[in-house]
C-alpha cells in the first residue's frame, strides 16, 4: 500500500515558520516607532516594472504551481531578503509568501500604529507619515527580496482600502477651499462693481439724450 505524501509544512517546520514571523513583525512595529522611511506622500502606483515583467512573473508563478522550479532567485538589495526568501520555502508560490509577508510584516504593524492614535489626529500628515513611509518601504522591500513587481495589485487594493478605513474624512489640499479672504474679495468684487456699471449706464444714456 502507498503511503499518503507528507504535508507540505511539518508541524515543527509550521512552529518555526510562526515564531520567524512574529519576530519580523515584532521588528517591523519597531522600524514604525524608530526609523524615518524615506519620504512618500502618496502610495506610488506607478510601477517600475514594465508589463513583460509582470507577465514574466505570472509565468513563473504558474510554474510554481505545477511544481516546476521557476529560478526565480532571490533579491539581495535589503539584509533581509534571505530570511524572506527562506519563508518563501514553506509555501507553494510566491504570491502567497508574499501575501502572508505583507500581512505580518508591514500591515499589521501600521494598523497597529495608527490604532494608537486617536482619530483626530489621522488627518494629521506629521503625525503617521513616519508610519506610513515604512509601511510603503516595508511593501517594496518584500517584493524587491522575491523579485515580485511593485507595485502590484495587492498592494494597490491594500492602500485603498487603508485610505478608506483610515483618511477617508481628511481634506485632500488641491480641493480645499481657499482662505476667507479671498472668497471673501471674489465675491464682493462683482457685487461693487454693479452699481458701479448701472451709473455709467445712466449716465451715458443721459449724455446721449442731451446731445440729441
Amino acid at each position: 500500500m502507498k503511503a499518503p505524501n507528507p504535508s507540505p509544512v511539518s508541524s515543527s517546520s509550521f512552529s518555526f515558520l510562526t515564531l520567524l514571523l512574529w519576530a519580523l513583525s515584532s521588528t517591523a512595529a519597531g522600524l514604525i516607532g524608530h526609523y524615518e522611511a524615506p519620504q512618500v506622500t502618496t502610495p506610488g502606483f506607478t510601477s517600475r516594472h514594465d508589463s513583460t515583467t509582470y507577465a514574466n512573473y505570472q509565468y513563473h508563478d504558474n510554474l510554481e504551481k505545477r511544481g516546476v522550479s521557476s529560478g526565480l532567485g532571490c533579491g539581495n538589495k535589503y539584509v533581509n531578503c534571505e530570511t524572506y526568501c527562506d519563508i518563501c520555502v514553506y509555501f507553494h508560490t510566491r504570491t502567497e509568501c508574499y501575501a502572508t509577508l505583507f500581512k505580518e510584516t508591514c500591515y499589521r504593524p501600521f494598523v497597529g500604529g495608527m490604532e494608537s492614535l486617536n482619530n483626530t489626529d489621522w488627518c494629521n500628515w506629521n503625525n503617521v507619515k513616519r508610519m506610513y513611509n515604512t509601511f510603503t518601504m516595508c511593501t517594496e522591500e518584500i517584493a524587491e527580496c522575491l523579485l515580485i513587481p511593485w507595485p502590484n495589485r495587492m498592494v494597490e487594493n491594500e492602500f485603498v482600502n487603508i485610505h478608506s478605513r483610515f483618511f477617508p474624512d481628511c481634506p485632500n489640499e488641491a480641493l480645499s477651499d481657499p482662505p476667507p479672504s479671498i472668497v471673501f474679495a471674489l465675491v464682493m468684487t462683482p457685487i461693487c462693481l454693479i452699481p458701479i456699471m448701472v451709473v455709467l449706464v445712466v449716465l451715458k444714456t443721459k449724455n446721449g439724450d442731451g446731445s440729441s
